[in-house]
């Protein structure tokens, strides 16, 4: 699962020893050690020229031996993970972050969620849409930009709900569509409050936004917003 939800948010309801902001942006380039899924986001402990040290990014594909670059105006001290019931010492939390595609070439993980199709052999056309009732997963990425401002219906599986960030719940959904690679296998609707867990079958109803930067690296394409669900029988 690609999903994404927002750091910033996260830290400032955990609360931190000291913040340091710097102004200018420098990007540090790391080998990657080791790769911890928390909250929909990764925990990287990466290896930069010798020295140890772990990185907070939006949820990504990366793994053990990639490379990546990351900047670091936004370093934590002192930073405790409800989840994992652990402090880390110092935490850096990137804003913009670089996967390398090829050795000592790196794009933009911003830049490359925004430009990649669902399918790589056809980008998306005004014939390929049909206005519907309901979509699954993978048709609401490749046809955001018509959905855009519009009332949705998705059925599909809940895969994890994240409680009153932002004063808002996070639900991830999945139906089986889509691309885990190019991170349109599962999407989030967003509601004020939700009993739902994980494994319940639902049909979601939201309304459809796309390009939701909230910066630090957490960059929604399409998501659902001003959701409501109805339990489907597993």
């Amino acid at each position: 699962m690609k999903k994404i939800l927002l750091a910033l948010a996260l830290v400032a309801s955990f609360g931190i020893a000291e913040n340091r902001m710097d102004k200018k942006a420098e990007i540090s380039y790391a080998r990657v050690l080791e790769v911890i899924d928390v909250m929909g986001y990764d925990y990287l402990r990466v290896d930069e020229n010798g020295s140890e040290r772990w990185v907070a990014i939006a949820k990504a594909p990366v793994k053990a031996g990639d490379m990546i670059g990351y900047d670091t105006r936004s370093v934590m001290k002192a930073f405790k993970s409800k989840q994992l019931d652990r402090v880390f010492d110092e935490i850096v939390f990137a804003n913009e972050v670089y996967l390398a595609q090829k050795p000592e070439q790196f794009v933009s993980l911003k830049a490359a969620v925004k430009q990649k199709p669902v399918d790589e052999k056809a980008e998306l056309v005004d014939v390929d849409f049909v206005e519907k009732p309901s979509y699954t997963v993978e048709e609401l990425h490749k046809f955001r930009k018509h959905l855009e401002g519009k009332e949705v219906s998705l059925s599909a599986r809940v895969y994890k709900v994240s409680h009153d960030i932002m004063k808002r719940d996070w639900v991830h959904l999945g139906d089986g569509t889509g691309n885990e690679e190019q991170l349109t296998d599962d999407i989030v609707f967003t509601v004020s409050h939700t009993e739902l867990k994980a494994g319940d079958q639902v049909v979601a109803h939201g309304k459809i936004v796309t390009d939701k930067d909230f910066g630090f690296g957490y960059f929604y394409p399409v998501l659902g917003e001003e959701a409501t669900f109805e339990l489907r029988k597993k």
